[in-house]
């Protein structure tokens, strides 16, 4: 049994990947989100301009052994710096294989002599986030067995060439540990409970997941559901929506990680989808108005930036607050598409100023629409990057989130909550004009952008983030419908 570090990244975004991978009928599985194949591409592109100006000892060879064999000759000789060199171990009958990018020599007794290596791995993010930090641990562990040390100062260098240290604790390799005994024993066959939350969706197996799911009517298809709380409820008899939806829950003992209140709202959820059909809970309530915006914004977390402001003006016929940024006209006179957008990273801090400049044009009264934290989150960081107004501090008092708007107003039959879930359903009917649009799929055509320079692709971002403030006004007329 092979145990690579890919399976940490696999694990965190579904479990059932490792398992079907193994065990299913590989008709089954989806194709790869476009974005996490162009993030694949760029690490190898940023990796390769990395390295190129550097002096080191390449591993040529993609046969295992081979490489393994040329990586202890490097090692054992001294080498500086080793490039995509093979380590291997075996523990318990399991073989834990891994390519760290580079293995750099560093002072330090070891089996080598007065040296050791320690992997350093070349990513295209900011910060190291969990699974590259399990990775660098697997590293360090496998190194351990080579040569006699656990290696310190682990380390990636970033997207933007910096150095960036990974301390390693006991912590961290206990968390490691406990993470590889996870993902070992659903490779040896125990498949994991169903489970569906939405980073789900960005596996190749996602449909699979879901239609197993539906096929027993599991309690995982209930949205918001705490998948800590499955155990216990599993041991009560309630294992399928048609349980819970039919159970009486005073009879429940206390279950963890779902509170009384949290539990009812299950049961609804449950029966909402056994019968297809909203449940209402209350009239939804919210502030109106006259002039009406709806907000979206695009950012590529990737640049750490914020490349795009759509907005959709409905209440302003005579165009008096379409002065600043660019607009898209509609036969419609009160309604039209304004936006300001950063075409370069470079161009943020101007998209930025646009926007301050645009929003000192906004009269007393109005109201802006969003869904979900997004972009008060992306606005207030944004003041603290550049800086703010006044006339900020109103424009965000002036926000509406319609998302908590939904939930205290009404249950429907979905798995999920997204503006697209909802804005797609029987009940909204929305459609967005391009078959893949989604927030993954913005940021990909912006990186393409940017590579390539296609405006036909800075067109379908645009087009997307339209439709996205475009729907945002559906579920606003079809809340205000039943106010």
């Amino acid at each position: 049994m092979l145990f690579t570090p890919s399976l940490f990244f696999q694990y965190a975004t579904c479990p059932h990947w490792i398992w079907h991978d193994r065990f299913s009928d590989p008709k089954g599985k989806g194709e790869l989100p476009e974005l996490a194949i162009k993030l694949m591409e760029q690490g190898v592109l940023h990796e390769e301009e990395y390295v190129k100006d550097l002096e080191l000892s390449s591993v040529g060879s993609q046969n295992p052994e081979e490489a393994k064999a040329q990586t202890l000759s490097l090692m054992r000789s001294g080498a500086k710096l080793i490039y995509q060199g093979e380590i291997e171990t075996v523990l318990g009958g399991i073989i834990f294989r891994g390519r760290p990018d580079l293995l750099e020599k560093v002072p330090g007794i070891s089996a080598f002599g007065d040296y050791h290596y320690i992997p350093v791995d070349i990513k295209s993010s900011k910060e190291a986030n969990n699974e590259q930090i399990m990775q660098l641990t697997l590293y360090g562990m496998i190194l351990e067995q080579i040569q006699r040390v656990y290696p310190q100062g682990l380390a990636i260098i970033n997207r933007d060439k910096e150095r960036k240290a990974v301390q390693i604790t006991e912590k961290t390799k206990e968390k490691t540990k406990s993470r590889t005994e996870m993902i070992i024993s659903v490779m040896k066959g125990n498949k994991p409970p169903l489970k569906l939350v939405k980073s789900c969706l960005d596996s190749p197996w996602s449909k699979k997941c879901i239609s197993e799911a539906e096929a027993v009517q599991d309690i995982a298809l209930i949205y918001h559901m705490d998948s800590r709380s499955y155990p216990k409820l599993r041991e009560n008899g309630i294992n399928t929506i048609v349980d819970i939806a039919h159970a009486d829950l005073s009879r429940l003992p206390k279950i963890p990680f779902l509170p009384s209140h949290e539990l009812q709202r299950c049961q609804i959820q449950a029966q909402s989808l056994i019968d297809k059909e909203m449940k209402w809970l209350e009239k939804p309530k919210f502030r109106t108005s006259d002039l009406k915006i709806f907000f979206d914004i695009e950012a590529d977390p990737l640049l750490n930036i914020d490349y795009l402001f759509g907005f959709w003006m409905n209440g302003d016929s005579e165009e008096k607050y379409a002065k600043i940024g660019k607009i898209n006209r509609y036969a419609e006179k009160e309604r039209y598409f304004l936006y300001f957008l950063a075409e370069r990273p470079e161009d943020e801090e101007k998209m930025w100023n646009d926007f301050l400049g645009w929003i000192d044009l906004l009269p007393s009264e109005y109201a802006v629409y969003h869904y979900h934290h997004y972009e008060m989150t992306h606005l207030k960081a944004l003041a603290k990057k550049y800086e703010g107004s006044a006339n900020l501090e109103i424009f965000l008092a002036h926000c509406i989130d319609l998302r908590p708007v939904v939930s205290k107003s009404v249950i429907l039959p979905l798995y999920f909550y997204s503006i697209k879930d909802i804005a797609k359903s029987k009940f909204l009917n929305f459609k967005w004009r391009h078959g893949k649009a989604g927030g993954a799929q913005s940021i990909f055509w912006y990186e393409e952008w940017l590579e390539k320079g296609d405006r036909a692709i800075l067109q379908d971002i645009l087009d997307y983030n339209e439709d996205d403030v475009r729907a945002t006004e559906c579920l606003y007329n079809w809340l205000v419908s039943f106010m």
